[in-house]
């Protein structure tokens, strides 16, 4: 599904609902969505998980002021994020900052806040998806490729000596010798563990790593950091924890970030904390109270949505 096929959708959603839609409009629209199969798909989508424009319409909003935002796509949330906050939405604003956006939501495969997703593919290979993931299979004769749009992933794959076994992300490709790994790329950050078997890993900027089984290496647009022994830890998400061994409170709160509805905020003073434990992801409530009886934070919650973890 390509952006500008979504940027369509999307721009006929929100004036439809800005109450300065025509009949002639209304009209165009419907042409528009009968006149091709997708069209009428991502239409559907939008209307029931896009829940994202309703919130600010419904308070007051301008729907030209959304129609604005649209037509500039490099500073589209900033400036709905300041449309909001300028009327006091800050329930709109927590929707906004969610990670997965429209590209995500119409991803073959995704999962929602707090969600985790096991899928069976075609060819007998398995992916489990962490909350807020996304990803695209694109099987052929030639080649078995899934494609994460964003999120984090854990891939059991079916030996296949016709075709390899590649999973792309907007910074790097991975090609898969063994039978488990783990991937996750968030804005930019990855993270490879090769839990069975050998990955190799092709940066977009051009460098190549062999990546051991037993072994992890985080990733950047810059390139790979340190190849390290690889930890149990990582894969704790799969049966619904979180564990920690001498991390920095920031890396704590990533992990946390799925799992919560609305914005959660780290202050720059209190990221570098270490923190040891195993906590339950689902309650990521409770986590944040828990870390806040052993560590000097403080938690401030807004709405239950908007939430800070700042220094006492």
């Amino acid at each position: 599904m390509n952006d500008e096929l979504i940027n369509s959708a999307t721009r006929w959603y929100v004036l439809l609902r800005s109450g300065d839609a025509t009949a002639a409009d209304w009209q165009r629209y419907h042409q528009w969505r009968a006149a091709d199969p997708r069209h009428d798909a991502l239409c559907q989508q939008l209307e029931t998980r896009l829940g994202v424009f309703q919130v600010p319409l419904g308070q007051g909003v301008s729907g030209k002021v959304l129609q604005q935002a649209l037509e500039a796509p490099s500073s589209r949330r900033h400036v709905l994020q300041i449309a909001l906050a300028g009327a006091g939405m800050a329930i709109g604003a927590a929707l906004l900052n969610k990670p997965l956006g429209l590209s995500e939501l119409t991803a073959d495969i995704r999962t929602g806040t707090g969600e985790r997703r096991t899928v069976a593919l075609a060819d007998g290979s398995e992916l489990l998806l962490n909350a807020q993931s996304a990803a695209d299979i694109q099987f052929d004769p030639q080649r078995r490729l899934v494609r994460l749009r964003e999120g984090e992933l854990l891939a059991k794959v079916a030996s296949d000596r016709n075709r390899p076994f590649l999973i792309q992300t907007d910074q790097a490709q991975l090609r898969a010798y063994g039978n488990r790994l783990l991937l996750r790329e968030r804005e930019g950050q990855g993270q490879v563990v090769a839990l069975n078997g050998a990955v190799q890993i092709d940066s977009h900027g051009g460098e190549r790593l062999q990546l051991a089984a037993g072994h992890a290496v985080h990733y950047d647009r810059a390139g790979f950091g340190p190849v390290q022994a690889s930890s149990a830890s990582a894969t704790a998400w799969v049966d619904g924890f979180l564990q920690v061994r001498d991390r920095p409170l920031a890396e704590v709160i990533d992990a946390l970030r799925p799992y919560h509805s609305g914005v959660l905020r780290l202050d720059p003073s209190v990221a570098s904390l270490r923190v040891s434990g195993l906590y339950r992801l689902d309650n990521p409530q409770q986590i944040l109270d828990t870390l806040a009886r052993t560590l000097p934070i403080h938690i401030t919650r807004r709405t239950g949505l908007w939430v800070t973890v700042s220094a006492t």
